[in-house]
């Protein structure tokens, strides 16, 4: 038996490899090498196809963009003169209407026989203003505010005239006139209510002292008022130095007398005027108007006179050189010209007193001359005057809830029963004023600028400006009242009173001021007597934070702008308007009065403002906002022509508005012919929001990008398949539907108007 044995390879060592050997390492480098060559080959080709792809893309691209545009630039004409022609017609029939519409006023305050004047007719309305200061014997406090509703009435008149008169139907006198005939008419009813409280101040214990004197302190106290006018009364009777504070309860109106003024012979009336005649003689309630600069006058030309002397030496010259002399003429002409100087000494002396008075008017003529000869485009801003820091600049800050007269009175010598007898003592019926603090200007020095506009005082200034007052012998006197319910207060009001020297709102002299928000009632400490008013930041609810419009039906459509306190919802019927609260915001009641209730849109605007919600920006809000600024005349246009198309087609905020810079608009835009809320303000699924389009506009022409709202950086690459357009008008026409096309015929042009007005007024694009 043969064994067979079979030789094993040595083992190796575990954990540890063979080494590779020089050919092998150098065939492994050759081999990774190759590969990378292979990859770096393949990533090339790669990339040069791709930059051939890209290339080719946009050459595409570019020959389309720019068939596209050779298109548009051949209907461009024909675009803008249709859109012209249906804004020019529009226009046409407004104005039309609006012509109408004044002369069947006009003719209607012609025939109306109830007895009041016609304030624009001077015989007319001097007479009743004549008669009613003449006659004593309506000088008390209900027959006062009887005839004041009249007197508003005729202010109101004159008011709505000077807004809604066209410049070129109102002459400049004429309107000098009315304005004037408003100031005539707003200070004689001050001076009848004025009669009428030293009526009352002097004739205290009639047969209705009863209902006018406090129980419980047998001091005088009286309330009369109407719709516009609340008049509380107070009179020291008692002069009982204990009693310093009174309210009058039921009109939420309190105040609180220092111990001096408690013990003389005093009276406090508290007048709410529940509307402002003041703000509107200060320099700031008006937007800043622009003044011509007037170029520097040319070269003076020579004296006619002195241009006619080198005229006849030169004729002299000629004649001497080139005629002979006549004889006999040299005396006859020295003849005639010793007449004709007498007769020029007579007329010069007739005229001098002519040329006086043509003068005057002969400078005013060359000044208009002038004035008509300066360029439009040199033009410049009004200079700034420089106003101290407590002086209430009108363009930031808005008075509310009217006007509070806080007036120190001096009390007449009271009637006295003397067996049987009333004896009373003969003043005049002259309302006096007691001055406080007197003519001390230390003390005013000491409160002056306690509340800045806009910021908290702290509590020890507080108590250091009070108690260094209280030393110059002249406290401050308390004032506590509720705010008007059908104000919005979105902050905390600042006191301001009225400066008739400087024609203006003031804020120093005030001190200690709390506000409770929940009762909505403020008190604070003045030396201040006279008309006083809150205010509040005119831009509080600027910028906007979105905005939308969305047709309901034909000739009607919903506006909502989503502010930066309130939310609102304005609905447009044909030529006329409404506020609502949308149903899903916070309700405020302070706003539920002017709810639901059809007027133009001028008055829906005044409505809103005077009810704290000011969402209509003037020429001087981009100073005090932040905003996303735009060409006016593009932006004029967009609001024109969303006008247009708003019966069929919803428009809303985009944020990439502010990424487009100054001359080109970016809106949202989708048609929609279902009366539902838009889609930003709904949760709803993609494919919804694919349907709006993002439409940017700009002076050239109007396009749909190829992005959306929800991309992630803004390009301005048009959207396939799309045409570019003149306009934002016929932009929308070629996203409509011929459903959505026939709704959109029978837009109205009062409806038109009326979003135009509303959209111009709150400049949306601007403010959001």
């Amino acid at each position: 038996m043969k064994i067979y044995y079979q030789e094993q390879p040595p083992k190796q060592k575990s954990g540890k490899k063979g080494k590779l050997s020089k050919a092998e390492k150098e065939k492994l480098k050759k081999e990774e090498a190759e590969r990378k060559a292979k990859e770096e080959e393949e990533a090339q080709l790669r990339a040069e196809e791709e930059e051939r792809e890209r290339q080719e893309r946009e050459r595409q691209e570019k020959e389309e963009r720019a068939r596209i545009e050779a298109e548009e630039r051949k209907r461009h004409a024909a675009e803008v003169g249709e859109l012209n022609s249906i804004l020019e017609g529009n226009l046409t029939a407004l104005e039309n209407q609006n012509a109408e519409r004044r002369a069947k006023a006009k003719w209607n305050r012609y025939m109306l026989c109830d007895g009041s004047p016609d304030p624009t007719i001077p015989g007319e309305i001097n007479t009743y203003m004549n008669l009613w200061k003449e006659d004593d014997s309506k000088n008390d406090i209900e027959s006062v505010l009887k005839e004041s509703q009249l007197t508003h009435s005729l202010i109101g008149e004159l008011s709505f005239l000077l807004d809604d008169t066209p410049e070129e139907e109102l002459s400049e006198k004429d309107a000098a006139n009315y304005k004037q005939t408003i100031l005539e008419l707003e200070t004689l009813l001050a001076e009848k209510l004025d009669i009428a409280t030293v009526d009352l101040l002097k004739n205290p214990t009639h047969d209705d002292a009863a209902s006018m004197a406090d129980q419980e302190t047998s001091n005088l106290q009286l309330v009369q008022q109407n719709e516009r006018i609340l008049l509380m009364l107070w009179g020291n009777l008692s002069k009982n130095p204990r009693f310093k504070t009174f309210e009058f309860e039921e009109q939420n109106f309190g105040f609180e007398l220092t111990k001096q003024l408690a013990s003389l012979d005093i009276a406090i009336r508290i007048m709410h005027l529940k509307y402002d005649h003041l703000s509107h003689h200060c320099r700031t309630f008006h937007s800043k108007k622009k003044k011509k600069v007037v170029p520097p006058p040319p070269e003076p030309e020579p004296e006619p006179e002195e241009k006619a002397e080198e005229e006849k030496k030169e004729g002299e010259g000629e004649d001497a050189e080139g005629e002979e002399t006549i004889p006999g003429m040299e005396d006859l002409t020295l003849k005639l010209e010793s007449e004709q100087a007498e007769n020029n000494e007579e007329e010069k002396k007739e005229g001098e007193e002519e040329g006086e008075e043509k003068k005057e008017g002969e400078e005013e003529t060359k000044k208009e001359e002038e004035a008509e000869q300066a360029p439009v485009e040199e033009e410049e801003e009004e200079e700034e005057i420089e106003e101290d820091e407590d002086v209430v600049d009108l363009r930031q800050y808005q008075p509310l809830g009217g006007v509070i007269y806080f007036d120190l009175l001096h009390l007449p010598p009271q009637p006295k029963n003397a067996k049987g007898w009333l004896m009373t003592q003969d003043v005049c019926d002259e309302l006096k004023r007691m001055p406080y603090p007197g003519n001390d200007n230390k003390l005013g020095q000491t409160l002056s600028g306690t509340l800045p506009m806009g910021q908290t005082l702290d509590p020890k200034a507080i108590a250091s400006a009070a108690a260094a007052a209280e030393a110059l012998g002249a406290p401050p006197v308390g004032l506590n009242f509720t705010l008007p319910e059908n104000v919005l207060f979105s902050e905390e009001p600042q006191m301001a009173y009225w400066s008739p020297e400087g024609k203006h709102w003031r804020l120093d002299g005030f001190a200690d001021m709390k506000y409770d928000e929940d009762g909505r009632t403020v008190s604070v400490k003045t030396i201040n007597f006279g008309a006083l008013t809150c205010t509040q930041d005119k831009h509080i609810n600027m910028p906007f934070q979105s905005w939308e419009l969305r047709p309901k039906q034909a000739n009607n459509a919903l506006l909502t702008i989503i502010a930066a306190l309130v939310e609102i919802e304005i609905e447009i019927k044909e030529g006329l308007c409404c506020f609502r609260q949308p149903e899903d915001s916070e309700t405020k009641p302070e706003l539920e009065n002017i709810k639901d209730k059809w007027v133009t849109p001028k008055e829906l605007i005044q409505l809103l403002y005077s009810a704290g919600v000011n969402v209509f920006p003037t020429t001087e809000s981009k100073k005090y906002v932040s905003i996303s600024e735009k060409e006016d005349l593009t932006e004029e246009g967009v609001y024109q022509q969303m006008a247009l198309t708003a019966s069929h087609f919803a428009f809303s905020w985009s944020k990439w508005n502010a990424e487009s810079g100054t001359e080109k608009i970016v809106v949202q835009g989708t048609e929609l012919l279902q009366d539902e809320p838009v889609i930003e303000r709904r949760k709803q699924k993609r494919k919804e929001k694919d349907e709006w389009s993002l439409l940017m506009i700009s002076s050239q022409r109007a396009m749909k990008l190829r992005m959306t709202e929800f991309d992630d950086q803004f390009t301005e690459d048009f959207a396939e398949g799309t045409e570019f357009h003149a306009d934002l008008y016929h932009m929308v026409l070629d996203l409509s539907t011929e459903q959505g096309i026939d709704r959109m015929k029978l837009s109205s042009f009062q409806f038109v108007d009326a979003v135009y007005q509303l959209l111009s007024a709150t400049r949306v694009i601007t403010y959001s």
